[in-house]
């Protein structure tokens, strides 16, 4: 598990890091660097509805944009998003109320694999810095960056093995609200394939872990619900009828809060080990380290000793992944989904008169405010979920 021991050096490489616990209070301590990591905004199934309905059974409805494209009103959402953080940024200090970042301090960062992304880094570069023709970086366009996808290095013999021994282990200890998501899943999508048409019965399709070009991948009736539930969202967010397909007769909001613990399931069974998070996260994590310790990031060139604030615009896999590395866990009220479209994890260095410490920050949208494009209130829509004297000792809020 060649990995884990880099990932380890990284997070306690930084001296300059490591210091007494955050005091109480922040109004004698400065903010000086934040790294945002922000999943893009609500987008189309990755998969045509044709596709859809042979792995599900049921019949689902017709976007206006190609799959996996943001939609104009994910766009409106993320550019709301952005103006929340915009705003809690400037009141702490880091970004100017008007005129413009002093140049180099502020990066936006893309991952160039995928059309969303690059248009999220735009929506960001333009509402973070507005009229300042702040320019959105990424490589060249649909090229896999290491930093949200992991290094190309392929999985050790030994990685492999402990992967599989952590699936194992997890599999094996399903909760039982997932089997009552499934049911209910299973009711809405196709509620006679059970009896009649057993290859959409997720019940009966067997959570496997399967290795295609050394690579993970969950197979079966969970991976399938998870992404059929995680469709449902994006349908609701978009906003869709509330009796158009796939939501028929059902409140369509009840509904995905029923069904949504598959596909966090799902992350847990696979997006959330802890082997394959070190391997995926090792890269982002230098790049985090890197910025807060105000060092030139070594993966990521763009970010130098001058950037104040660096936005990486992504994708929910790469929020599961810091969240595994650094120990986060959190949950909303208002949206069934932890890593919903636009939710934004901010990485904070503060300087107090003890010494810094790092603070752990999330921005997220509820469900109806995806909907509704209702304007994000700080005071919901934000809260510190850790804090620790560095990135390897962040401790959840509530435990402090």
């Amino acid at each position: 598990m060649r990995h884990l021991p880099l990932l380890c050096a990284l997070l306690a490489s930084t001296p300059a890091l490591a210091a007494p616990p955050a005091p109480t209070t922040q109004q004698a301590a400065v903010l000086e660097r934040v790294v945002l990591v922000a999943r893009h905004g609500i987008r189309s199934p990755t998969k045509p509805p044709q596709t859809l309905q042979s792995q599900t059974g049921h019949v689902w409805a017709q976007w206006p944009v190609a799959p996996g494209e943001l939609t104009d009103h994910g766009k409106q959402a993320l550019e709301q998003m952005v103006g929340m953080v915009r705003q809690h940024y400037v009141q702490a200090g880091l970004l100017p109320a008007s005129g413009c970042p002093t140049p180099g301090s502020l990066t936006i960062w893309a991952d160039a694999k995928d059309h969303r992304t690059r248009e999220s880094g735009a929506i960001w570069a333009e509402h973070l810095a507005p009229s300042c023709k702040q320019q959105p970086l990424s490589l060249a366009a649909a090229q896999e960056d290491p930093i949200f996808a992991g290094p190309a290095t392929p999985l050790s013999v030994q990685e492999q093995n402990a992967i599989t021994r952590e699936f194992n282990q997890r599999v094996s200890t399903t909760p039982p609200t997932v089997g009552r998501s499934m049911n209910t899943l299973q009711a809405v999508l196709a509620p006679a394939a059970c009896t009649t048409d057993k290859p959409h019965c997720l019940s009966t399709n067997t959570t496997t872990l399967a290795w295609k070009k050394d690579k993970p991948h969950l197979e079966g009736g969970l991976a399938t619900g998870g992404t059929a539930a995680e469709n449902l969202l994006l349908e609701y967010t978009q906003g869709m009828p509330v009796h158009a397909e796939p939501f028929g007769q059902q409140n369509p909001a009840t509904l995905i809060e029923q069904v949504f613990p598959l596909h966090t399931q799902e992350s847990w069974l696979i997006r959330r080990l802890p082997t394959l998070a070190a391997h995926k996260g090792a890269t982002m994590a230098s790049v985090v380290q890197d910025v807060l310790a105000g060092k030139p990031a070594t993966a990521l060139p763009a970010a130098t000793e001058q950037t104040k604030l660096l936005v990486l615009s992504g994708h929910d896999t790469n929020l599961d992944v810091l969240a595994t590395l650094y120990g986060l866990d959190w949950s909303f009220t208002d949206q069934p989904d932890p890593t919903a479209p636009n939710t934004t994890l901010a990485f904070e260095l503060w300087r107090s008169p003890s010494g810094p410490y790092v603070t752990v920050r999330l921005f997220h949208q509820g469900l109806e405010a995806l909907r509704t494009l209702a304007t994000p209130d700080p005071a919901v829509d934000m809260q510190v979920i850790a804090s620790g004297p560095s990135l390897q000792a962040l401790r959840p809020i509530a435990t402090q």
